[in-house]
C-alpha cells in the first residue's frame, strides 16, 4: 500500500483503511468487499480512536492460530506446494516456541531466535532467510485480517554469496536430448522435457499443453494458461514440431493426459530430469533451469532480450535478464573475440 495515507484503498478484494488522529496511525483491513460498508468500518474505527479505544481486537490470535487461519483463507488461492512449505517450516522452526504466544506479543527477538536456531542445526542461510520469508507473509495477513495494525518488526535476511545456477550448455544440448530418449520409458515425459527446453515454458504451462493452441499453418503454439494471464505466441522450432507430433495421438484435449484423462501431477518429469541431469554432470538441472536454458542459449546466439522477454512472458524486462546466463564456453569465446580485436590472440 505504498503511498496510502488517509481514507480507504482496496487492496485485492479487500477495501483497507488508513489514519491519523493526534499523531498516531491507524490502519488495517475493514474485511469488507463493497466502498458503502467499508465506509461505516473506517468511521467507526475513527470513533474509536477519538475515544482512546484499541482500532485492533484485544483477542489478537495466537501464532498457531494464525498460521491455520492464513492455510485456510489461501486453500484455493495458493498452490498446494505453497501452502505445505508454510506449514512445514512453521510447524519446525516456529510453533514448538511460538505456538501458543498471542501474535501481537511475539517480538523480533523471538524471530531472531529462531533463525539462529536454524542456523546453529546446520540450516543454509538461504533457508533462514526463507523463515523470515514465511514470517512477512503470516504478518502481513495479520494486518490485512485486521488482527494488527501494522507489522510490529523488519527483519534485513541475511547476505549470501550467489552461486552460478547450472543449465545445459549449448554444446551438449545434442547430448542432453539423445539421454532424455534413452531413458524415458514414456513418450511424454521426453517431449515434455523437449517442450520446455525448446519453448522455454514453465512446467505447469507444459502440462496444460492444448492440441487446439497450435497453429500448423504458422507452427506456432500459444501459451494459454500463463502465470501472467496473457497469452502470447511461440514459434515452435522444426525438431520439436516432428517430437511433439510424433506422439501417440489419443482423443484427449491434451497433449500431455495422465491415465485418468485428466492432468499429470506437478514433477512429472522431476526423476528422469534429475538422472539424466547426473549421468551427464550437468549439475541440478531443473525444470525451470531448462527455461533458463532456453533464455540463455538465445542470448548466446543473438536473439534481442526483448524478443527473449516476449518469449518467456515476462512483464519486466529486469526478470528476464535474471534468465540469461551466458555459459563459461560463450565467456571464452568473447574473450578471444576481444583479444583478437586488440590484437592480442
Amino acid at each position: 500500500m505504498a503511498g496510502f495515507k488517509n481514507g480507504l484503498q482496496k487492496v485485492g478484494d479487500v477495501y483497507h483503511y488508513c489514519f491519523r488522529i493526534n499523531g498516531q496511525q491507524y490502519k488495517g483491513s475493514t474485511r469488507a468487499h463493497d466502498l458503502q460498508t467499508a465506509r461505516k468500518v473506517l468511521e467507526g474505527k475513527r470513533q474509536e480512536a477519538l475515544l482512546g479505544k484499541p482500532v485492533t481486537p484485544k483477542d489478537a490470535p495466537t501464532f498457531d492460530l494464525l498460521v491455520k487461519d492464513w492455510l485456510a483463507a489461501h486453500a484455493k488461492t495458493a498452490s498446494a506446494g505453497h501452502r505445505r512449505g508454510v506449514e512445514h517450516i512453521t510447524r519446525l522452526w516456529l510453533t514448538p516456541h511460538l505456538g501458543s504466544c498471542p501474535i501481537d506479543k511475539v517480538s523480533q527477538g523471538m524471530i531472531l531466535e529462531a533463525r539462529t536456531r536454524m542456523l546453529e542445526e546446520g540450516r543454509s542461510m538461504a533457508t533462514a532467510n526463507h523463515l523470515l520469508r514465511v514470517v512477512k507473509l503470516l504478518w502481513n495477513h495479520a494486518v490485512d485480517a485486521g488482527y494488527i495494525g501494522q507489522v510490529p518488526f523488519k527483519i534485513k535476511p541475511l547476505r549470501l554469496q550467489k552461486k552460478p545456477r547450472p543449465t545445459v550448455p549449448g554444446s551438449r544440448v545434442p547430448e542432453f536430448l539423445a539421454a532424455v530418449d534413452a531413458q524415458c520409458h514414456s513418450p511424454q515425459v521426453a517431449v515434455m522435457l523437449k517442450v520446455m527446453l525448446g519453448l522455454g515454458i514453465r512446467e505447469s504451462e507444459a502440462l496444460g499443453m492444448r492440441w487446439e493452441w497450435f497453429s500448423p499453418d504458422q507452427r506456432t503454439y500459444t501459451v494459454g494458461k500463463a502465470k501472467g494471464k496473457e497469452a502470447r505466441v511461440i514459434p515452435v522450432p522444426g525438431w520439436l514440431w516432428k517430437a511433439i507430433y510424433a506422439m501417440p495421438k489419443t482423443l484427449s484435449e491434451w497433449v500431455f493426459p495422465g491415465e485418468n484423462g485428466k492432468l499429470h501431477h506437478p514433477h512429472f518429469c522431476k526423476k528422469t530430469l534429475q538422472r539424466v541431469s547426473q549421468d551427464l554432470g550437468l549439475g541440478h538441472i531443473t525444470q525451470h533451469r531448462l527455461r533458463a536454458t532456453f533464455a540463455s542459449l538465445h542470448a548466446e546466439t543473438g536473439t534481442p532480450i526483448t524478443e527473449i522477454q516476449g518469449m518467456l512472458g515476462h512483464k519486466d524486462i529486469a526478470t528476464t535478464m535474471i534468465y540469461v546466463e551466458t555459459s563459461l564456453d560463450a565467456k571464452r569465446r568473447s574473450q578471444d573475440a576481444l583479444s583478437l580485436k586488440l590484437g592480442l590472440a
